[in-house]
């Protein structure tokens, strides 16, 4: 379970590539441009360490604000908001999808799941409507687009006129499918390291009550809460919990499985923060394109 965060973390930092790349090459005239590999993972693998620790899910901005001050062409503040925003709106969707599809499949659920699968719903809802808002946008006709921010502060309408462009590329199939398909990779390995930590930890339950505690957990992390996700990561756990473990276990193995679920999870994203600080910094010392080294002058003499 411990070796599979780095495959984790790694497919969570790549996914980025799909709706970033386009910008690159568009601002390049280059069209094998990419994001620079340092800056995709570095501020991915920073950016998930710094979610998990700021309240109030806060630390969402931090991936943004990084790819932004990186100076690469092509990738401003809206292009990088734009692009995680439409990340999210997938990952609500696949967690909502884990939610039912487990709850449904999984063997002697305990105790009714009705309000869990309502509140799967309505947060469905919610994430589709992003979904749908974010398409619509997508495919507004440029000319549309600046008649409708004409009357917009210019900083405000250069914004999403950028956050649109960004969300265009993302419309084609070249560049969504494989953001979907990493984004399913990911989550099926998240799945993956669940199962084998409940079956470290006692419970024996199979992939479908994983996935279903996934989705629970999932949501509840949504929602603002303490540093490090205290009490909204362990509200989540034992409410799936309950539904599939009996009540004799939730003491032991139960209360293990949410113990070392949540510690792998925080040691692991810091862990992995020390490395992408470090590719962060790496990049910081490289030279702009086109540029070469400062020369040393003391090699002058």
């Amino acid at each position: 379970a411990a070796a599979l965060h780095i495959p984790y973390s790694l497919a969570r930092s790549l996914r980025l590539r799909y709706a970033l790349d386009p910008r690159v090459q568009s601002a390049t005239g280059d069209p094998h441009a990419r994001v620079p590999r340092d800056l995709l993972y570095g501020s991915g693998l920073v950016a998930f360490f710094v979610i998990l620790l700021l309240p109030l899910r806060l630390g969402e901005l931090s991936r943004p604000l990084i790819l932004a001050r990186a100076g690469v062409p092509g990738i401003g503040l809206p292009e990088a908001i734009a692009a995680v925003a439409s990340e999210r709106a997938v990952d609500g969707l696949l967690v909502v999808s884990l939610l039912l599809l487990g709850v449904a499949n999984a063997d002697g659920l305990l105790a009714s799941a009705d309000g869990v699968l309502h509140i799967g719903r309505v947060t469905g809802l919610v994430f589709l409507t992003l979904v749908v808002g974010l398409t619509t946008l997508a495919l507004t006709p440029p000319r549309w687009l600046d008649r409708l921010v004409a009357g917009f502060p210019s900083r405000l309408a250069r914004f999403l006129r950028h956050f649109a462009v960004t969300l265009r590329d993302l419309a084609a199939p070249r560049t969504g499918l494989p953001l979907v398909g990493w984004s399913l990779v990911y989550w099926a390995l998240t799945v993956g390291q669940l199962w084998l930590v409940l079956h470290a930890c006692g419970p024996t339950l199979g992939l479908a009550a994983a996935a279903a505690i996934v989705g629970i957990v999932g949501l509840s992390i949504q929602l603002p809460g303490g540093p490090a996700q205290v009490g909204s990561f362990q509200v989540g756990s034992v409410t799936a919990l309950t539904l599939l473990v009996p009540e004799a276990d939730l003491q032991g193995p139960g209360s293990s499985f949410v113990a070392v679920s949540y510690l792998l999870g925080l040691f692991g994203a810091a862990a992995l923060a020390v490395p992408g600080a470090w590719l962060l910094a790496r990049l910081a010392r490289r030279p702009p394109e086109g540029q070469t080294p400062a020369a040393d002058p003391g090699s002058e003499r």
